[in-house]
């Protein structure tokens, strides 16, 4: 038996020892490069040692030597063994082999990232002493603070400013270790807590210069705060001395331009006065709003009860608007007053001059032209006598009474009263001139009657008078005419009167020139016509006898040639009364003819 042979059950646990040894060693390499590129963040000495266990674990990573002699022991053991021996132990070493072929490109990639990550762990120690400089001065800038008084806000400014020298002291280095943290982000593999590393620092500065800076301009302004609410404090008390001085020195002018301009004088102290308080109240309010964010509690408690003190003693201020507008209102009143009587001094002239006009124009108007005219004077004085009893109340209301009045507020007293006289003796004047002309629109009327029951008739008559009479034709027709013409002259006669009686009403008018140029215009037309009449009348009772003679002698003529024929007128004929009877006739028929062509 060969040596192997004899040996074969020793050499075999060799072969099986060392075989695990290597099974061994690729599963502990494997789990190296778990915990290298697990999702942990380890620090950087515990990724120290891990990675120092990892490059030892890789410092024979081929093992040449080994997989060579596991190769030919097992060649050797398996030579004179059964063919699926001799098989299944080559698979379990192809296996391995195959394995560790298999690993050594992910050792490969693990020995860079080794590195790298060795240079990020590196990378975060570098920051860490600077994170936690940020860190501190971030806590000082963002801790709370009491100061009592400016003195300890003077000593925080001081701290808050040597904080920003050292941020500023700082700022190259954070900002070199902010650009290199920017390359190493480069790196495709990069792991994901450099990017919070790199991201910490950057924001950790911005925003720890940031608070930092808000911290000393809040400290800034609280000293600020502490210096103008303490001035503040003086200057308003000073401006509510001078606001109390202002209120006594308001006086009552009523002069009124003098009142106007202490007015606006007034106003105008006021306005400034209020602006001044006001502005300093809310500065004073703002002072104390920016302390009560750092002061401790009872310093705000003190302070409190300080701005409550102030803001009672505003009161003043409303007293000086109240006083001033008191004055506002007595100056609109007293600008009223003055208007109104203005007003009425100005309608006054108006108004006697439309009553002295109503006198002087009476006789070219109407008595109900007259009377509307006056009525309407006579209620435009009623409204102003109106207005003067109001003005009379305010007068009593607004201007002093009793013996020692100002001569300012004595000159509108005499004014209205000098008013009130004249309006109301042009009242009592115009009430006087409308009473006439009330009486004088019933004769007007009268008047107007007449005039207008007579100007139809004269029109008519005239009409007639100018047409002239007609021919009659035969005794019934003179007759009919000698009654129409006797009726004509009746009703001229009739009409005179109420003519006369027109005239007489006309008369006892306050004025009648235009009346008796009317009545007389229309007399002279009757005249016309009565005269007229006259003629008619006469010419025709003429004409009635004459023809009443005519027609009597031809009955009579008649009648006498009718008895000729019997035989006492053949004794009573006589030719010489025949013709001196034809000759009478014959000189009535002429007489009348001629009488009808004078028609």
């Amino acid at each position: 038996m060969s040596f192997w042979q004899e040996n074969y059950q020793f050499i075999k646990e060799v072969y099986e020892m060392r075989h695990s040894k290597m099974a061994e060693w690729m599963e502990n390499v494997e789990k190296a490069i778990a915990r290298i590129m697990a999702d942990k963040v380890y620090t950087s000495a515990e990724f120290k040692r891990e990675r120092d266990t990892f490059n030892s674990l890789c410092k024979d990573l081929e093992r040449t030597e080994v997989k060579k002699w596991l190769a030919q022991i097992l060649e050797i053991l398996m030579a004179e063994r059964a063919k699926d021996q001799k098989k299944t132990e080559g698979d379990k070493l192809d296996a391995l082999i195959q394995k560790h072929e298999e690993l050594i490109p992910s050792v490969q990639k693990t020995a860079v990232m080794v590195d790298l990550y060795w240079k990020c762990y590196a990378y975060g120690d570098e920051l860490k002493p600077h994170v936690e400089f940020l860190d501190g001065i971030m806590l000082s800038s963002t801790r709370e603070i009491a100061p009592s008084c400016i003195e300890n806000v003077d000593e925080l400014i001081e701290r808050q400013e040597k904080s920003l020298q050292q941020l500023d002291a700082k700022r190259t280095v954070v900002v070199d270790l902010i650009d290199k943290g920017k390359v190493i982000l480069q790196h495709p593999e990069k792991p994901k807590f450099l990017e919070a590393n790199v991201k910490r620092i950057e924001e950790g500065w911005d925003d720890t210069k940031k608070k930092a800076q808000e911290r000393l301009k809040l400290l800034n302004e609280t000293k600020e705060a502490f210096i103008g609410y303490a001035e503040n404090n003086e200057t308003i008390a000073t401006e509510f001395e001078i606001a109390e001085e202002e209120i006594k020195k308001v006086k009552k002018h009523f002069n009124l331009e003098a009142a106007n301009a202490d007015l606006k004088k007034r106003q105008d102290l006021y306005n400034k006065s209020n602006d001044t308080i006001t502005g300093l109240f809310a500065s004073i309010n703002a002072n104390f709003t920016c302390m009560a964010i750092t002061i401790p509690e009872d310093k705000k408690k003190i302070l409190s009860k300080e701005m409550k003190a102030v803001e009672d003693k505003l009161e003043v201020a409303g007293r000086f608007k109240q006083t001033v507008t008191k004055i506002e209102e007595l100056v609109a009143s007293l600008t009223s007053f003055d208007n109104s009587l203005k007003a009425i001094d100005g309608w006054m002239l108006s108004a006697t001059a439309e009553l002295n006009d109503i006198k002087t124009a009476s006789g070219s108007m109407l008595p109900e032209d007259r009377v509307a005219r006056t009525m309407d004077l006579q209620e435009d004085i009623a409204a102003k006598i109106e207005i003067i009893k109001s003005n009379a109340v305010t007068e009593a209301e607004l201007l002093p009474q009793g013996d020692k009045v100002p001569a300012d507020a004595q000159a509108f007293k005499d004014e209205l009263a000098r008013i009130t006289k004249y309006v109301t003796d042009l009242q009592a004047n115009t009430k006087i001139e409308c009473d006439k002309y009330s009486n004088d629109v019933k004769f007007w009327a009268e008047y107007r009657t007449g005039i207008k029951e007579f100007t139809p008739w004269l029109v008519a008559a005239e009409k007639t008078a100018t047409e002239g009479l007609s021919k009659p034709a035969d005794l019934a027709e003179v007759k009919a005419l000698n009654e129409k013409v006797n009726g004509f002259d009746k009703n001229c006669v009739n009409y005179l009167k109420v003519l006369t009686s027109a005239q007489a009403a006309a008369q006892k008018m306050t004025t009648h020139a235009e009346a008796d140029a009317e009545v007389a215009g229309l007399k002279t037309r009757f005249d016309a016509v009565k005269a007229t009449a006259d003629t008619w009348v006469k010419k025709v009772d003429v004409l009635v006898k004459e023809w009443v003679l005519l027609d009597n002698t031809v009955t009579e003529l008649n009648s006498w040639v009718a008895k000729d024929k019997s035989a006492e007128g053949e004794n009573q004929f006589s030719l010489e009364k025949m013709e001196s009877t034809l000759g009478e006739l014959k000189n009535i028929f002429k007489q009348k003819e001629k009488l009808v062509e004078g028609l």
